[in-house]
Parts: C-alpha cells; structure tokens; sequence
C-alpha cells in the first residue's frame, strides 16, 4: 500500500512538473526591422538597435524568453490584434491606435520632425508646395491628412526606402521620429542638405498589446520596475551603430549625431523627473485620474476650471486664456507638472462644455486649437517641445490635460512689451522680479542675464 502511494506521488510531482515546463511560453515580439536607430539589421543579419536591446535586457531581467518577428508596421498592429504575436517593440501613441491595442508605461519620448530641402525657404508650413515623403501608415500621415488636406503626401513603403531617398537627396521634404532632447543639449543635427523646419508633435514610445491583455501588460510592467537607470544608461553606452551602418545611413548621421548624450539626458533627468512627480505622465485610465484630481493641487499639479468661459461673470472672458499661460510657464520654469482644466478648486469635474460653446469650432479640435494659439502668443512655439495635450472624459465631462516638462532654456510669458517671468511655488504660480528672476535663472540653468 505504501509503495503505489509513493508510485503515485512521485507521478503526480513528474506530472506536474511537466506540465509547469511545458506551459512555458516564449513571447513573440512584432518589430519593424529598418526602423533606424530604434530597430535595424546588423552587418551579421541580426536585429539591433535601441529597443531591441531594451527587449533583451527585460528577457534577463524577468527570465521569460522572446522572439523577435520582423514585421512593417502595419502587419505589426495587425498581428497583434488577432493575437498571432504577442507584443509590437515599440509604437508612439495615439487615442486611434489606442482604441484597436492596450499600451505599458513608455520606453522613449520622440518628436516627429518635418525636414526641408535647404533650397526651400518659407515662412509658414501652411506655403509648403512640396510632396512631403513618409512612411505608410505612421502618425505622421494621419497628422497631416487631418491638419493639412490639401498637402501632396508621397507614402514610401519602409523606413529603408526613406533612408536612401535622403541619402540620394531625391527628395524635398520627409518626416521622421527623433529622440527628443531635454536639458541643455541640442537637438540632432539634420542630414547634410537638409535642415529641421518645424517639429509636428512629439509622443512617448511605448510596448504595445492586443486590446484587453491585461495578463501581458502586467508582465511588461513588471519586467519595466526591474530596469534600472543605470542599466537604461549601460544601453545607451554600449550602443555603437552610428559606427557601423554608414552605407546607407552616412547622410543622416548629423540627424542623430547626439543620440546618446539626449538618451542619456532623457532617462536620467526625464525619467527621474516624472518619477518625482509620481509618473503623471503615464497614467491613462479614468481611475488614475481621478485619483490624482482627488488628492488636490501641489506643486506639480493645478487646476483651472476653463479657458474662456468666466463662470464668476457668466460671459466670455478671454484674460482667462493668460491664467492657463501663466500657470504653464510656472511649471516650465521649474520641475514641470501638469495642468487640469475643466476642474474647479475643489476638484470637481465641471468640463469644457462651456468653453465649447464661445468657439468657432464647438468641440475638443477647437478647443486644442484655442489653448495651442493662446501658448503661442503668451509663450512662442518653441515650448510645444516639452507640452503634451490632451483630453479625457472624467466623471462624463471632458477635461484637458496639459502635461509639462522642465523647459531648457527660461520661458517669460506675455508679449514684448510687458513679459513675465513665473515660477512653481506653494502650489501656485509666482511672478517673479527683474532681480529676484536674474537669481533664479542663474541658479537654475547656470545662465546669466
């Protein structure tokens, strides 16, 4: 009796552990194998590039083994959306691709960029005459149709057929994602012939799922958390392609000639920073919303019930419009933070519907396009680099959210004749004097006035 229940116990553990050692499952990961520098084909025929790195390090780090599927891009979404890969790399984010795929905490922070011929001079892009050249299917394409339909688009069919075209220089104008630079640093170079006319957005990149695998998301984040910035860093360092693909990626090299300085720069400040904000930047659901509206104003947040619609008068009242300008200089000026508006000061959401109502155009584009032309005038164009905005749907109100980084350089807001100088301090913004901000400035970027 006592030997068949040890025959069946030692079945039972041998059953199990088979069933264990055979449910382990390798994570396929849909890449676009010519996307320079972030994924691309060594000299040996193996994939390279900083993402894949990335991906390499998390399989160390959680033990889980993947595989890589190059893909173009669309193929990409569309495998993972029937499940037949489990992960994209890397993809930048937008509310569209969000309603088709569920995305983790973001990888790299990017802009964007329209290049122009040097021999093509204008003062507005809104003169452009010229094809521009992109790949299909990107942010970029969807970007233009929307803003600028009367553009001639000219879609190319990978990242290697744009590379070469630039290298040829057969073409006018492109677009591209480059790391974006924070701090001190420049931003890359162009390609020779070339020069950087106007960043179109800028947008994080981040691992990407099919819609409701939560299960997978919760793997990518837990493999993120083991990640330090210090191994971030060693990636960065250890990242040597600029050296060795020049045949075919000689002229762009001026485009991320600084690469690794600005990567270097993104994680140690960007990501410390968001950290110490508690990685506002990254919350998207409606619950983690409302849990940092909950806690109240700080430092690093503010609320603002409206852009125009004066709720004390009951009228449009359009200095309203300098209070928001004010409020993002503050955080621009200091450590960044971010600005709710369509919340009162008691954190209620009482929306943008107002608001809507005083616009030309009555709905979420004519409002971002009101808040982007109040940013323009109060504080120039420039400071778009390090502002993200958006607009979410908290408690069945729409509320915008402003997201800021640390700007490079000091931003004065107003115009010429009567400009201002703002900081974050006591959960408010505070106007500072001619020499009170000549201290502040010195001490805070090493400038002098």
């Amino acid at each position: 009796m006592i030997k068949r229940v040890q025959t069946a116990l030692i079945l039972f553990l041998f059953i199990a552990i088979f069933t264990v050692s055979g449910s382990a499952k390798t994570i396929k990961i849909g890449c676009v194998e010519d996307y320079y520098p972030y994924i691309t084909v060594t000299s040996n025929g193996e994939l390279g590039g900083i993402l894949i790195d990335w991906w390499k390090l998390w399989s160390e780090k959680t033990g889980v083994d993947i595989k890589f599927v190059p893909l173009d891009l669309q193929s990409c979404i569309e495998k993972t959306e029937k499940g037949e890969i489990d992960v994209i790399a890397g993809l930048l984010y937008s509310d569209e691709r969000a309603n088709q795929l569920d995305f983790s905490e973001s990888i790299i922070r990017t802009r964007t960029v329209l290049f122009l011929k040097n021999t093509i001079k204008i003062d507005s892009l809104k003169n452009l005459k010229t094809p521009i050249n992109l790949v299909e299917n990107n942010l970029a394409q969807s970007f233009l149709q929307k803003n600028y339909p009367n553009f001639e688009i000219i879609t190319l069919k990978s990242y290697a057929s744009l590379i070469n075209a630039i290298h040829l220089q057969s073409v006018d104008a492109f677009t591209y994602d480059v790391p974006n630079p924070v701090g001190k640093y420049k931003q890359p170079a162009p390609p020779a012939g070339y020069y950087i006319f106007e960043t179109l957005f800028a947008e994080k990149m981040r691992p990407a799922v099919k819609k409701g695998n939560s299960e997978m998301l919760s793997l990518i984040v837990s493999g993120i958390e083991k990640i330090s910035d210090d191994d971030l860093i060693e990636i960065v360092d250890n990242w040597k392609l600029f050296k060795k693909d020049r045949s075919t990626l000689y002229l762009i090299i001026g485009i991320v000639f600084t690469l690794v300085l600005i990567i270097v720069i993104l994680l140690v400040r960007g990501i410390k920073n968001k950290r110490k904000i508690k990685r506002l930047y990254d919350f998207e659901s409606k619950n983690d919303w409302q849990v940092i509206v909950e806690k109240g104003e700080n430092d690093f947040i503010e609320f603002k019930s409206s852009l125009r619609w004066d709720y004390r008068q009951e009228k449009v009242n359009k200095e309203l419009a300098s209070v928001i300008t004010k409020t993002i200089s503050a955080f621009l000026n200091t450590e960044g933070g971010m600005l709710f508006i369509g919340i009162d000061d008691e954190g209620n959401a009482i929306g943008l519907e107002n608001d809507y109502k005083t616009l030309s155009k009555k709905n979420r584009d004519g409002f971002m396009l009101a808040l982007t032309n109040s940013i323009n005038q109060d504080l120039g164009k420039s400071c778009h680099l390090f502002i993200s905005i958006n607009i979410i749907s908290l408690n069945e109100k729409d509320v915008c959210i402003v997201s800021v980084d640390k700007s490079d350089k000091p931003v004065f807001c107003g115009k010429k004749d009567k400009e201002e100088f703002y900081i974050r301090a006591s959960a408010s913004s505070q106007p500072l004097g001619m020499r009170d901000s000549f201290e502040y400035i010195k001490s805070h970027w090493g400038l002098s006035l």
